[in-house]
């Protein structure tokens, strides 16, 4: 493919609230809105709630001692990059491994620059956050011939693009769940999510994400949901890059979409921090504020936020972007000891106001997952 492929913003976080003892910050529970009172409404919805997750590995592992782990990072500037690199960076000093953060600053060119530094610095380890191999394919190759052991880090491995593998391994986030599917997952939830809330009558306006492998396939997810609902139906779809985005034309052009789609009373949107990004204010701004239903996929503390204090209904899906860090550590681990990478268990959930929705800042997924990796590697 040459076609560069780029990523963004990825993250917040979850996991189902229905794991028995799991359940961390307020679960409110209200009376259904109008829209969630027949059964089809109700039954997505709970799927939506419910999400799906796993738990951490119960496979104890023993870190090796003296290895060069170099993280990149998707782009600093924003959440959903830097809360994840940070996991990896503490993960990864806390089984006393010497770390080094590189910041690709949301630019193909810059996360291969840095997966090269790490090669040439001798590094064992390199954990790229949120960047799909197919972006670096030709750095990635590089790193590998020099010995180096690439790591997923929420990214997909190169054949996932049709192309040779390069990762020594994706980060396996659920049992028995590629992570295309995965991805996937994340639109049939959002769609869930909104079949619920609308009464089963969703007209919605997508918004495709389309640089990152995985923002089609959230979209393919979405419709294929969609389509099980009778009274349900896409009246729109907008597409947006990462141009859009550097450009400051991306509100711009999510406000036209929804002045040309006047029958849209739901709406879906991959990537939550793009609510801040000028998508909040512009609902705000349509007139028609009080008549949507917004879904967004992956958000951040600043997500949370929105729901919180959002005027609007407004539902984002949650997701422990930190355990994720840590599982992709774990990965690390067991591929230099020769073993099996395990699955790490970082699902997601739908969140909004009634449901789910930790009483403060980022959502966690209620499982004290630190102390069991910890335990896992022998650190306590």
């Amino acid at each position: 493919m040459r076609r560069t492929r780029k990523l963004s913003i990825l993250a917040a976080c979850a996991v189902p609230a229905l794991l028995s003892g799991c359940s961390s910050g307020s679960t409110t529970t209200s009376a259904p809105t109008a829209g969630t009172q027949n059964s089809e409404a109700a039954k997505a919805l709970n799927a939506a709630y419910e999400g799906k997750t796993g738990v951490p590995p119960t496979v104890a592992t023993k870190p090796k001692a003296g290895v060069k782990l170099w993280v990149v990072s998707c782009g600093q500037q924003v959440p959903s990059c830097a809360t994840p690199v940070a996991g990896v960076e503490e993960a990864a000093k806390a089984v006393g491994w010497d770390v080094k953060m590189c910041d690709g600053q949301l630019n193909p060119g810059g996360w291969g620059n840095c997966i090269r530094q790490a090669a040439s610095a001798k590094a064992d380890v390199v954990v790229p956050v949120g960047i799909d191999c197919i972006a670096v394919q030709a750095p990635m190759q590089e790193a590998v011939q020099a010995g180096t052991k690439i790591i997923g880090g929420g990214g997909s491995d190169c054949d996932a693009a049709g192309g040779k593998k390069l990762m020594a391994s994706e980060r396996l986030q659920l049992e028995g769940t590629s992570i295309k599917d995965y991805w996937k997952l994340n639109g049939k939830l959002q769609a869930d999510w909104l079949i619920g809330k609308t009464g089963a009558k969703a007209q919605v306006l997508l918004v495709n994400f389309t640089d990152p492998i995985w923002g089609p396939w959230i979209a393919e997810g979405f419709e294929a949901e969609l389509k099980t609902c009778a009274g349900c139906k896409i009246v729109g779809k907008l597409d947006i890059s990462n141009s859009d985005m550097v450009s400051n034309t991306m509100a711009q052009k999510f406000s036209t979409a929804l002045l040309q789609q006047p029958s849209a009373n739901a709406i879906s949107i991959p990537v939550g921090g793009w609510m801040q990004a000028g998508l909040s204010q512009a609902i705000q701004s349509s007139g028609r504020a009080a008549s949507l239903h917004i879904s967004s996929g992956f958000g951040d503390a600043s997500t949370m936020d929105l729901i919180r204090t959002s005027t609007f209904s407004f539902g984002a899906l949650g997701y422990a972007s930190q355990w994720g860090a840590y599982g992709s550590v774990d990965t690390a681990i067991r591929v230099l000891n020769g073993e099996q990478p395990q699955p790490q268990g970082d699902g997601f959930q739908m969140v909004d106001k009634d449901k789910n929705l930790p009483d403060s800042g980022d959502y966690q997924g209620g499982v004290d997952f630190k102390s069991q990796y910890k335990k896992l590697w022998g650190l306590v």
